[in-house]
Formats: structure tokens, sequence, C-alpha cells
């Protein structure tokens, strides 16, 4: 719930809807929910709410201490600094209570209830992101306010087509949720799915965005992420001017963009910064590290248990001398490898910062050197793992980047029974399952399923900005010339 200020002097509610008792029971006679009476101007109010929730500083600068010198009994003139809102039912009263607001209603009359703005701010101040870091862009990322994480993301964007809805989910335990987009830019139809799933979400509570993605995605049974998490409010709202949607959960720093396709989980802010042919450069290595890292396992199990002719001559001879002292086949050696980077992975991850740079290096050597000198897997297997960690690694998106932790494993069982077939009938499946994928109907694996080669300019690669239009035809601020370089036709510097 979402209460705005009402400046205007409203009709005062029946105050039958509203029953101090029913609050109480309500919240099980919790021992921080506080209630005090003010004498003003000879009528009695009676203050409920939340002590935890609440800020003492400013519910006795900005509501008692008013109340006390009140002398027309006019309380929205007298509150006008405050967000006022009328309360229409214990319902109301109690989601304002637990939002941070205070309830204020006149003791012995049943006309009057308002709730005031007092909330508590124990939000952490805007940093730097930590998972999507760059190198030449905005220092700014999301908190876990929601009020504060539209304000970082308006401020960025700046267009009177901004649009906020709020909605709140959950029956047990609320969560509100922020859908924003540019009313003129965001396609109607993606607009209206994206909130007819999320009216139909029926959870009793909201642990993360994570269980509104959850419901509201188009395909669960797939290791493709189909919305796009983000930290950062330069590229939420570059995605928003490209005509997408974003949905920001309070108490969360990542924001859901969708609807999104594979190549949107390769781009960063860094390739729009950058000239054009260094972002579709590096671009373009993270697409190539992708598929090394997804088939690189499976390719060493194809060749050396069924293919030693492909590898050259001098290089088997090497891998045979090393491969000859590992008990173990192919398959089960780089499952061992794999399983034990996976493990010092995930232990990295729960240690603080200071030492898991240091476990992740000193651990990676000391295992696998281990490994290697105990004959348990060999250099060829070491090697072939290490590279698909370190390319792993490549990926600006996480979720992207565990589609190949889940995607690998089959793709190296395949290739162990049949060899290389086994590896082109997996990728062409995983092709396949890519093209028939839908984000919010739109289609994942586009511009290549279906082909459509003008939307080209900024998948693989990035073509210049002025020749870019993202806009959709029939938005108002689409224009079909090239308006950032027309200085150049009556220039004599040369061609663009």
């Amino acid at each position: 719930m979402r209460l705005k200020r009402n400046k205007s002097k409203k009709t005062l509610i029946n105050q039958a809807n509203i029953s101090l008792e029913n609050i109480k029971s309500q919240l099980n006679h919790t021992s921080d929910l506080k209630e005090r009476e003010i004498h003003s101007n000879g009528q009695t109010y009676i203050i409920l709410y939340i002590n935890s929730l609440v800020d003492q500083e400013k519910l006795e600068s900005k509501i008692i201490k008013p109340l006390t010198k009140m002398e027309n009994n006019d309380i929205l003139n007298e509150l006008y600094s405050q967000e006022i809102s009328t309360a229409e039912s214990n319902k109301t009263a109690t989601n304002g209570l637990l939002d941070g607001y205070c309830l204020l209603i006149k003791k012995d009359r049943n006309s009057e209830g308002f709730l005031l703005k007092t909330n508590a701010s124990t939000h952490r101040e805007v940093s730097e992101p930590v998972v999507e870091k760059t190198i030449l862009g905005a220092k700014v990322g999301f908190v876990e306010s929601l009020d504060k994480n539209i304000f970082l993301l308006r401020a960025v964007t700046k267009s009177t087509d901004f649009t906020v809805k709020n909605y709140t989910l959950g029956s047990s335990t609320t969560t509100n949720v922020s859908l924003v987009y540019l009313e003129h830019m965001a396609n109607p139809e993606i607009i209206k799915k994206v909130e007819q799933r999320i009216k139909s979400i029926t959870l009793d509570s909201i642990r993360s965005e994570g269980d509104i993605q959850d419901c509201i995605e188009d395909h669960t049974l797939t290791p493709f992420p189909q919305l796009l998490l983000t930290e950062r409010p330069d590229k939420a709202s570059a995605n928003l001017k490209d005509g997408r949607v974003a949905l920001i959960t309070d108490g969360s720093p990542t924001v859901i963009i969708l609807p999104a396709t594979f190549m949107t989980f390769f781009q960063t802010p860094d390739d729009y910064i950058t000239r054009w042919w260094l972002g579709s450069f590096f671009r373009f290595i993270r697409l190539f590290s992708y598929i090394i890292a997804l088939i690189l396992p499976a390719l060493y199990i194809a060749f050396v248990s069924f293919h030693y002719e492909v590898i050259p001559l001098e290089l088997v001879y090497s891998m045979q001398s090393s491969l000859s002292y590992v008990p173990f086949r192919p398959f089960i050696e780089l499952m061992i490898m794999q399983l034990s980077f996976e493990l010092l992975r995930e232990a990295s991850i729960r240690l603080p910062p200071s030492v898991a740079t240091t476990f992740g290096i000193v651990g990676g050597l000391v295992v696998g050197t281990a490994m290697v000198e105990a004959g348990i897997v060999s250099y060829g297997g070491l090697i072939v793992v290490a590279l698909t960690s370190v390319s792993s690694f490549v990926q600006p998106n996480i979720e992207m980047s565990s589609s190949i932790r889940v995607l690998g494993f089959p793709l190296m069982l395949i290739a162990a029974i049949f060899g290389f077939f086994g590896i082109v009938i997996g990728v062409l499946c995983v092709l396949i399952h890519l093209s028939r994928l839908t984000s919010f109907g739109f289609p994942y694996f586009s511009p290549i399923v279906p082909l459509n080669i003008k939307d080209f300019k900024d998948t693989i690669i990035r073509i210049p900005s002025w020749m870019m239009y993202k806009q959709p035809k029939d938005s108002p601020h689409f224009k079909q010339e090239k308006q950032s370089r027309k200085w150049k036709l009556d220039d004599s510097e040369g061609p663009y």
C-alpha cells in the first residue's frame, strides 16, 4: 500500500469501520504497539503506532507538538507538512501501521481517522554496485528502499512519460511493488500482460524478487533467465528508453527488467561509453567466452575418448603420458574437477571479502596441483577446467553465467557416450530450446530467431549511436532521419 498526501479536506470517514480493539487484535497485541492520548483545545486524540517502525523524533516534533498547540481542530491544516491519508477500514489502518505510519483518531467519536507518515529510515546510503561493476560508468546502485530506487531511476531518466503504478502483494505479509515504464515508448500489450500477471499472484508472502520472477516468467523449466535483474539505475533507465518495463520491489536492491532477450544479458553500460568498435569487440569476447565455457569440457572428453586424430600428434604423446596415470575415464576426471571448483566457488562466496580472494586463488592452486600430483586428474583436464571457469566469469550477468554450470554437465555426459556427434546433437537441442522460448510473448532468441537483419545493430555488434533508432515506430519521439550527424552533409572534412 502506497499512501499519497491529500492536501484537500475530505469528508471524514465513519469511525464504525475503525476499531482500536480490532486493530490491536489483528496485530496480536504486540508489545511494541503503543497508544498515546493527546489533549488539545478541549479535544482528546488517540495516536496508535508501532514503536519499532516510527521515527520518535519525527513523531514528537511533526505530529504531537503541532497537535498540542492546535487552536481550530483542523488536523489537515495543522499537519500540512506531513503525508496524510484517511483510513477507510481496519485493514487499511493496520497496513498503514505496518508501513511505519501512525493512526490518529478522536476519542469517543466515530468520525475521524488519519494515517500520518512517521516511518523511520534505516536504509543504507547509495553506493557503488557490488556485482555489476563498470570502468567508466556511473558509480551509483539501487538500495533497499522502494521510494529511493524510484527516485534514482527517475533522476536518470528525466522524462514526462515516466509512469509509476503501485501494487501490494502477499496476503499474510504485504510487499510493495512498483511498475515503472515510459508511457509512449513501452508496448501497451507488454504493460497489460505485466499487470495481469502481477494481479494474479496469490502468494502468502513475497520473500524476494525471485518469488515474483517465478510467478510471472513465461517458462519455468529452463536454465535460461527470461527477466533481467540489475542493480544499476543507468542500465535500468537505458532499458526503459528502449521500450522495456521495470519492476521495483520494496526491500530489494535489484530491479527486474522485462521483456529480456538472450543478447540482452551480454550488454554492459561500458559498451555504450567506449567507442562503438571497442564495445562490439568486448561484446563478441563475452559471447565467445560463453560458448567456450559451455562446450570446452565436452569437446575435451570427446577428443580424448573418441577423436584422437583431431589432436596434433605432438600433443597426443604428452596427453597420453599424463592420462596414463589417471585411473578414471575423462568424464569422471572432469566431473571431479568441475565439482571441486564449484565447491571452491560456493565457499568463497560465503567467506568475508578479505579472505575470499586469497582462499579462491590458493585453494584452486593447491587443490588442482595436489590432484594432478596424486594422479586423480591430468594436466589437460586441469587446464580445460581452469579455462572454463575463467570464461564463465567473463559473463556480465550472474544468472546467464549460472546457465553454463547447469548445461555443462549434461553436455559432458552426452559427449562421453556419443563423442563429437553427441555434442552436435546437444548444441542443436539448446539452440532449438532457445528458439522456442519467449519473454512476455516476445521471441527470446531474437533477432536471430526469427531472423531480422535490421535488429542486429545492437546485438553481437554495436553500431554508432547516431545510426540506432531504438524507439518504436509508433512513438512520437521516433525520427527516421539521421539528424545527429547532419552537420557532416555541409562539412568538408570527409564522409561519415
